[in-house]
């Protein structure tokens, strides 16, 4: 017999080989990280295509008659003119020496978040809001009520007198409407219907306690017919009866104004004094000071100056060549000048600026607009004209320098007195709060510009104290976001946090079904996961788009961290669909409006990586916990008019099974009412190729590109690898439990039907009972003096020492040399097995019982196994093994082991003919069988397993004995612990590669077919990949289906536990130490990873391994 160890090498090639087949594997996973870290870290990104759409071309008839009209023609004044405005203006300072009391009100609207956002910040220097709120009913002679709900609670702590606007506008959309003439003039015309109107107008005052009305009807025919004239008249004495304010606004030097008429009708008469240039005139200035003065010489000469509410302009006019122009406000005009770097030129004499610049499509633009020092030179003459108040037109759109003063009297004899404090005016400090300014339409966002608080040189009169020059030397900007794609009665399906393998490709189907094209906003960590499935979604045509790679709230994230998020699931999406995507919606914060840090901050960083933003307006916020699918589709249809961009989720959250049921039915609304679904690229008016580029750059390309795929796919597969052992892992365990318990407890009940005839029929054979020792000096006597307790007629007991170097022999020969029952023999060291086998040589008789050196047996195991042998093809006994020393955590996790795993075992497998391990501890064996097999080997450390395959493989029968106890010293410590436990591994693994030849081999029966497999996949392969199952389920708990995980996870505790109470009772042992269950299965699979990885690395180095030596304690108590 070869003493050459299984897995023993002669030569160091298997190990060599394995090293360089490590480095190989070791060296392309670092090239594969650090292609993948060059490639996510590259700053080349696709260029953003021109999202402004050209601008409507005019010829040049078409544009002369524009310039030529008369409302907008030149102003010029003359020398003689400007001393006749002087000496006007000095006569009425004389009639009006103070203007301290004006009333200082400004325009809200409902449409521009900023104006809420200027109004509350500035509410407190206002006496008057005048707010947008009133609009004609068309076809119904009533008014409509337009109330932000915001302004009214803003209020309640102000208590500032609010009046409606009355306006005839009819708001076709966001950006299309018309003024209602026809209806005007069809109420002015009938008594009925005017006091109808009127009677609205007075219950919708009275309804939400506003305090009067302001008359803006624009675009009539003849404002001095007698039907308008009776309407305002009754207006007024039907108003005023119940106490309201009566305004109208006025616009400068028109004739279609009869101002002196109008001033006896209304309360005051609010001077518009701006749009002296319109978008649908020439370029131009919005209010040249010079014409505002002659407006205010003009009414205030026909009108008393006490109904006189004078307003400036705060905005702007962006006029592209041979085309109309577009508003801008001042933030807006600040910002494209500082994006094309223009100089703003201030024009001394009108007090207006203006700048050019060329757009993207090469159009050349000019930009006139206002600002705090055109406004306050304006609102200077209008104090030195003692007018009642100035307006500004509009919050929201002004410079942020302008409340530095407006609520301050700004007559030239006040300022004489106060001065003017320049420095406010040098410093325009944008970003005192989070303000966000928008630009165009839409839900598709461009951040234009980003905060600065700018510089500005200004230059004042000392005589006249207004200012005669400014020089912006820092442009003050702050955020400004332009937005794009607003398409009415249009609808962008779009889905977020996927792909996911169980609803995306049931949405894809019904798309196709319905024949509806979608946007999908990926996120990284799942693409990785189902590469195949965004393959999917861009061969059907569909839109890709970045949703960061673990959904982070990127507003609470490090630069670095948002570089990654977006630069690694743009990589992937770039790998997988030879395409790059621009389309960028940050988690947590897709508003189409941003208006909090938190939201503007997503879109501030997505720029700089050249993104555009896609927004939702349309958001049924399907991902709530327990929402069914007619909720979802409620939410929709309330919101079907906010936008385009609806917002679905294809992935997250426990389920998206409603979102999947609800998805047809959305779709089947939308096409009954008219709507149509289109592209994130149609609402743009661009292409697919526009938002989803061919890649160019070459950061994906080459070796480096090659490693970084390599990196992507093995991160595909690896995840896929993982997930499926885990469930495989799950299952395979589970399976194996329940089966184990179902067998395990077949087997008790057959036992207990057989026990009675099986005693009753049993012949008692006399037997020897092998007690092989090495060092065990403090365990042996114990052990000897407890067999010679065994209640059993004919027996004897042979104790052989190998070799021992402690004082083994010497003890056990002092105490039991002479006895009858003891013989005392000692060998060289040779190991467990050679110990054995000497022993058996010298048996006497033709059964042997092998017990260990430290175990105590019950006095009637003996007998219980010797009942078996009655049956000659039984060939050896299983006994039942238990810990004799539990005095600390480490030996009742052993014993809860031994209990619910190793004895359990045995019990399942009795039924089978398939124990693998007739245990050292306590085994009785038939002498011919042990013979027959080959006796016990030195080539495997675990010599008890592979003697018990070579028995089986003979034909025998291997029985189990549960009555059959013997109490075991288990190890006191970890490193002891792990020393036995790497025996026992490598030696199983020995054992088993030995005995290969039966694995699924149907000769040897359910040995070869359940014995054999059961080793192989439940004690080597699932433990060997078990450590990334438990890395999948940390990571899986800490993903999207982390309850999936933790269903599964708990329902294998729960199995593990049922059937650990099952083995328990089988064993009647107390179910106190059950508490120690659950931490005793986490962390012993952790330690005995460890094992199995050290007994791997021993097999593959093919090092020669000794039993080793366990330092004994003698605490072993027989029950």
């Amino acid at each position: 017999m070869s003493n050459k160890q299984v897995f023993q090498a002669d030569t160091p090639g298997r190990w060599t080989r394995f090293k360089w087949l490590s480095r190989l594997l070791i060296t392309l996973l670092v090239c594969g990280v650090v292609g993948a870290a060059i490639t996510i870290t590259s700053k080349q990104y696709p260029a953003l295509p021109n999202l402004e759409q050209a601008p409507k071309k005019f010829s040049k008839e078409e544009l002369d008659a524009l310039k030529h009209s008369t409302k907008y023609k030149d102003f010029k004044l003359e020398k003689n003119q400007i001393q006749e405005l002087k000496r006007d203006l000095r006569l009425h300072q004389l009639k009006h020496p103070s203007n301290k009391n004006r009333i200082n009100a400004a325009f809200y609207v409902n449409w521009d978040p900023q104006s809420f956002t200027s109004l509350e910040s500035h509410i407190n220097k206002l006496d008057l809001v005048v707010s947008e709120w009133f609009f004609l009913t068309p076809k119904a002679d009533t008014v409509r009520a337009s109330i932000d709900t915001a302004l009214i609670r803003l209020n309640k702590k102000y208590k500032k007198p609010i009046i409606a606007q009355v306006s005839n506008y009819v708001n076709k959309n966001s950006v299309e409407g018309n003024w209602d003439t026809r209806d005007v003039e069809r109420i002015i015309a009938s008594k009925k219907l005017r006091t109808k109107f009127i009677n609205s107008l007075i219950a919708k005052l009275d309804q939400y306690h506003l305090q009067g009305i302001n008359l803006d009807f624009e675009d009539l025919k003849d404002r001095n017919s007698d039907n308008f004239v009776i309407f305002q008249k009754e207006v007024y004495a039907a108003l005023h009866a119940k106490g309201f304010l009566v305004t109208q606004d006025v616009f400068p030097q028109n004739d279609e104004y009869d101002v002196e008429e109008l001033a006896r009708y209304n309360d005051y008469l609010f001077i518009m004094a701006y749009d002296q240039h319109t978008e649908s005139s020439n370029d131009g200035d919005i209010s040249d000071q010079r014409w505002a003065e002659a407006a205010l010489d003009d009414i205030c000469a026909r009108i008393p100056s006490d109904k006189v509410i004078f307003a400036v302009g705060a905005y702007g006019y962006d006029w592209p060549q041979s085309s109309i122009g577009t508003p801008v406000t001042y933030q807006q005009a600040i910002s494209t000048a500082q994006q094309y770097k223009s100089q703003i030129i201030f024009n001394p004499e009108t007090a207006n600026l203006h700048f050019s610049y060329t757009f993207q499509d090469g159009i050349p633009h000019t930009v006139y607009f206002t600002d705090a020092i055109t406004n306050f030179n304006i609102i200077r003459m209008a104090d030195d004209w003692a007018t009642a108040g100035v307006a500004l037109w509009r919050l929201g759109s002004e410079d942020p320098r302008l409340w530095s003063f407006f609520d301050k009297n700004l007559s030239i004899d006040s300022l004489r007195k106060t001065g003017v404090d320049k420095q406010k005016l040098t410093t325009v400090a944008l970003n005192n709060k989070v303000e966000v300014d928008y630009a165009g339409t839409g839900e598709v966002l461009d951040l234009v510009s980003t905060p600065h608080p700018g510089l500005i040189n200004v230059t004042l009169d000392p005589q006249t104290f207004t200012f005669t020059n400014q020089e912006y030397k820092e442009l003050p900007t702050k955020y400004v976001i332009r937005r794009y794609g607003y398409a009415p009665k249009k609808i962008v399906l779009t889905f977020d946090d996927g792909p996911d393998p169980d609803y995306t490709p049931r949405i894809l189907e019904i798309l196709k079904r319905e024949n509806v094209p979608a946007s999908f906003f990926v996120v990284g960590s799942m693409v990785e996961k189902n590469i195949s499935i965004l393959k999917d979604e861009f061969n059907a045509g569909y839109e890709i788009g970045n949703h960061t790679f673990f959904h982070p709230d990127i507003s609470t994230v490090s630069l670095k961290r948002v570089n990654l998020e977006l630069n690694s699931t743009r990589k992937l999406i770039e790998l997988v669909t030879g395409r790059s995507t621009i389309l960028f919606r940050p988690p947590f914060n897709a508003d189409a409006e941003p208006t909090t840090l938190q939201e503007v901050i997503p879109v501030a960083l997505s720029r700089e990586e050249r993104y555009i933003n896609i927004g939702e307006s349309i958001d049924p916020h399907d991902w709530e916990p327990g929402v069914s699918a007619d909720t979802i589709l409620a939410r929709v249809i309330a919101q079907k008019d906010n936008g385009s961009m609806l917002l679905l989720h294809d992935a997250g959250g426990d389920t998206r099974e409603q979102t999947v049921k609800a998805l047809p039915e959305i779709i089947h609304y939308f096409k009954s009412h008219g709507y149509q679904f289109t592209t994130i690229a149609d609402v743009l008016h661009k292409t697919k190729d526009d938002l989803m580029p061919k890649i160019t750059d070459d950061a994906d390309s080459g070796v480096i590109g090659s490693f970084y795929n390599m990196f992507v796919f093995a991160v595909f597969y690896g995840n896929w690898f993982m997930l499926y052992l885990f469930l495989t892992a799950i299952f395979l365990a589970v399976g194996r439990i329940v089966l184990i318990g179902i067998l395990a407890v077949s087997q008790r009940r057959q036992d207990k039907k057989e026990t009675q005839e099986r005693l009753s029929e049993a012949v008692l054979y006399p037997v020897s009972i092998i007690v092989p020792a090495y060092n065990e000096e403090v365990t042996a006597n114990k052990t000897i003096e407890s067999l010679l307790k065994t209640k059993y007629d004919n027996f004897e007991i042979i104790f052989v020492d190998d070799g021992s170097k402690d004082k083994t022999y010497e003890i056990v020969k002092a105490a039991y040399d002479g006895h009858p029952k003891v013989k005392i023999l000692t060998k060289p060291n040779g190991g467990k097995a050679s110990a054995l086998n000497y022993g058996i040589e010298q048996a006497t008789y033709d059964f042997v019982v092998c017990i260990d050196a430290d175990t105590q047996l019950k006095d009637d195991a003996v007998y219980h196994l010797m009942t078996y042998f009655s049956d000659e093809e039984i060939g050896a006994v299983a006994g039942t093994v238990k810990v004799g020393n539990e005095n600390n955590l480490i030996t009742r996790w052993q014993s809860i082991e031994y209990i619910t795993a190793q004895n359990m075992d045995r019990r399942a497998f009795d039924l089978l003919n398939s124990i693998t391990v007739v245990p050292g501890a306590i085994g009785a064996f038939r002498k011919s069988a042990i013979n027959k097999a080959g006796g016990f080997t030195y080539d495997t450390l675990a010599e008890d397993c592979d003697l018990t395959m070579r028995i089986l493989k003979q034909g025998y029968i291997i029985k189990n004995c549960a009555e059959a106890i013997a109490y075991t010293e288990a190890p006191e410590s970890i490193p002891m612990l792990l020393k036995q436990r790497f025996r026992w591994s490598f030696g199983v693994m020995q054992s088993f590669w030995k005995n290969r030849d039966a694995l699924f081999n149907k000769k040897y029966k359910f040995f070869g077919m359940v014995g054999m497999p059961n080793i192989l996949i439940f004690q080597i392969i699932l433990p060997l990949f078990s450590p990334l199952a438990d890395l999948m389920m940390i990571f899986g708990l800490m993903g999207d289906h982390k309850e999936k995980i933790l269903i599964y996870y708990l329902a294998f505790v729960l199995v593990d536990f049922i059937v650990g109470i099952i083995a328990f009772r089988m064993e009647k042992e107390s179910y106190k130490k059950l508490i120690y269950i659950i931490p005793q299965r986490l962390i012993w699979r952790q330690l005995m990873y460890y094992v199995l990885f050290k007994s791997i690395r021993r097999a593959v180095k093919g090092e020669l391994s000794g039993w080793g030596v366990l330092k004994r304690t003698g605490n072993v108590t027989a029950k």
